[in-house]
């Protein structure tokens, strides 16, 4: 099985040997054959015999932790983060709940890549190949850019519709009951620390008043509720 790791955005594929600028992507294939590109170098000399890998790539060659992929893809992330105008401190969190990094990851409910997306939400979002991290990350940056805008930079609603579906979000005018969007709500927005002290509180100036509507609610055991998000249930 190959293990792709890219370390920016643009890939240009070398041959074995070829002198290389510091910096460009350089590809390089390890002894079993799993194939690596990346910006980090792989101390090639002008020889092949005196070719060796990095230290990245030789701790990758022997299994990768999730922080080693993380600065392998922190690149992509910078810049889908600059063009979508979303904190990169942000999609990091979202990368950690959605794959732990794992660019080949996969779901049980068929969502796909480092941000986990689902067939449509990468159809929507002009994704063709969701395990290009590349694509994938751009897709999913995007898509978050779309819900932010969408719910007034609400980050928990964002957030609740990156799961859920924005649909959902707005038939609950809330976060759905879902366990699952519940518990990635609450997943990301502890991982979230931005680097910005301003960055959070630029957040929370622009969202939009809590709702103070409180409905009445009647369970079906005759119990009756008092909550500002009525077609939520109790745990």
């Amino acid at each position: 099985m190959r293990l792709i790791i890219v370390g920016a955005v643009f890939l240009m594929l070398l041959q074995p040997g070829t002198h290389v600028v510091a910096g460009s992507i350089q590809k390089y294939v390890d002894e079993s054959g799993r194939v690596f590109f990346t910006n980090l170098g792989t101390d090639r000399a002008e020889s092949p015999a005196a070719a060796a890998p990095s230290p990245l790539l030789q701790a990758l060659r022997h299994g990768s932790t999730a922080a080693d992929r993380e600065q392998v893809y922190l690149p992509l992330i910078q810049e889908a983060a600059e063009r979508y105008q979303v904190s990169p401190d942000l999609v990091k969190a979202m990368i950690r709940v959605e794959s732990n990094f794992e660019p080949k990851a996969v779901s049980t409910k068929g969502c796909r890549g480092l941000m986990q997306l689902h067939s449509d939400t990468a159809k929507r979002f002009g994704v063709k190949d969701v395990f290009d991290p590349a694509q994938n990350i751009d897709g999913g940056v995007k898509f978050m850019r779309f819900l932010l805008d969408y719910f007034k930079n609400d980050l928990s609603l964002a957030l609740a519709g990156y799961n859920a579906g924005e649909n959902a979000v707005t038939r609950y005018k809330g976060i759905p009951p879902y366990r699952e969007t519940k518990d990635y709500v609450k997943k990301v927005t502890a991982l979230y620390q931005p680097s910005d002290p301003l960055e959070g509180e630029n957040l929370a100036e622009t969202a939009p008043p809590v709702n103070r509507k409180i409905y009445r609610v009647v369970q079906p055991d005759g119990r009756i509720l008092f909550t500002n998000t009525p077609t939520e249930s109790v745990d």
